[in-house]
C-alpha cells in the first residue's frame, strides 16, 4: 500500500513554494501592473472569439486570407478559440519562466522581456481577430 502521507507532505511543500513564490514576485508593482493588462487583453480576446462564434449562421468561416492567394483556409468556427487558448498558454509559459528566473541577478531584465512578449504576442492575437471578423463580415 503506497504512503500516503509522503504523498501529502510533498503536496503541501509544492504548495507552500508556489505561494511563497507567488507573494514573492507580486511584491514587484511592474509585474502586477503587467498580469493585470495581460490577463484583461486574454479576456478581450475571448470575448471577441466568443463574439465571433456567436454571430456566425453558417459552419465554416474563412480562418485565414492571404493578400497573394485569397482565402488559403477554412474551418470551422470553434477553430477559433484556438487563437485565445494560444495566448492564455504563451502566458502561463513566460510565468513559468519568470518563477524560474526569479532568483537570477538579472531578473528584471528577464522579466520585462518575457512580459513585453506575451503583451506583444497578444496585441498581435486580438489583431488576427480582428481581421478574420472582417473577413467573414465585411
Amino acid at each position: 500500500m503506497p504512503d500516503l502521507s509522503r504523498f501529502y507532505e510533498n503536496s503541501y511543500l509544492l504548495r507552500q513554494k508556489f505561494f511563497g513564490a507567488v507573494s514573492y514576485l507580486s511584491g514587484y508593482f511592474f509585474i502586477r501592473l503587467y498580469f493585470i493588462v495581460l490577463l484583461g487583453l486574454n479576456l478581450l480576446i475571448w470575448l471577441t472569439a466568443y463574439f465571433i462564434n456567436a454571430s456566425v449562421s453558417q459552419d465554416l468561416v474563412v480562418l485565414h486570407y492571404n493578400i497573394d492567394f485569397g482565402v488559403d483556409l477554412i474551418g470551422s468556427v470553434q477553430r477559433i478559440y484556438i487563437i485565445p487558448l494560444l495566448g492564455l498558454i504563451i502566458i502561463l509559459v513566460n510565468a513559468v519562466l519568470i518563477f524560474i528566473f526569479s532568483r537570477r541577478k538579472d531578473f528584471k531584465f528577464f522579466s520585462h522581456l518575457l512580459l513585453t512578449a506575451s503583451l506583444t504576442v497578444n496585441l498581435f492575437l486580438l489583431i488576427a481577430l480582428g481581421s478574420i471578423y472582417l473577413i467573414n463580415f465585411r
